[in-house]
């Protein structure tokens, strides 16, 4: 017989989803983009939409409230803060709250990680920067909206990215002794 929809089937056609966030400079230039679909497959493509999308929006003053424009049938949600620029960009069908509380979050997650929202801080952090754009989208799909948890657990992990300070002058740290043991272990195999 007809096997009946399972309910996670059904409502993965309501999941809202992300096309791409965008943080662009006061002059529309890459600070961070992360493309989640591939609607824009060449990086010219990529670049030739962030232009099309500040220029439709760097006339406005949107450092208070989140803006929203349409265009290309896509709805994108953006807000200014010092010389940078943020961007939730979506589906037209998308709920234009959900993408103003995605870009909320992000704004707020970065605050709370790098204390201030300017180009020269976002580029000098920018693992930081990646890491929560990681934890707020995964493939597209919203994943955490709550602005201190997102930056909690990427503050997480940037700690553990770190490279471990050398304590004694026995040699190293313990990453350096954990790529020199994946070497060995690698030569090893190849013999």
């Amino acid at each position: 017989g007809a096997r009946a929809l399972s309910p996670i089937n059904s409502m993965v056609g309501d999941i809202p989803s992300i096309t791409c966030i965008l943080i662009l400079d006061s002059d529309g230039q890459r600070i961070c983009c992360k493309y989640f679909t591939h609607d824009f497959p060449t990086i010219a493509e990529q670049q030739a939409f962030e232009k099309k999308v500040f220029d439709k929006s760097h006339r406005t003053n949107a450092k208070t409230e989140a803006e929203i424009v349409l265009f290309d049938s896509l709805v994108t949600v953006y807000k200014n803060s010092s010389d940078a620029w943020f961007f939730v960009v979506s589906r037209q069908n998308e709920n234009e709250l959900i993408l103003t509380n995605v870009l909320g979050a992000l704004c707020d997650a970065l605050m709370t990680t790098l204390r201030q929202l300017d180009k020269r801080t976002m580029l000098d952090n920018y693992e930081s920067v990646l890491l929560t754009i990681d934890e707020l989208i995964d493939g597209g799909m919203i994943l955490e909206t709550d602005a201190s948890a997102i930056a909690s657990r990427a503050g997480m992990k940037s700690a553990l990215s770190e490279p471990v300070p050398q304590s004694d002058s026995s040699g190293g740290s313990l990453s350096a002794a954990f790529s020199s043991a994946k070497e060995s272990f690698a030569r090893s195999l190849l013999r």
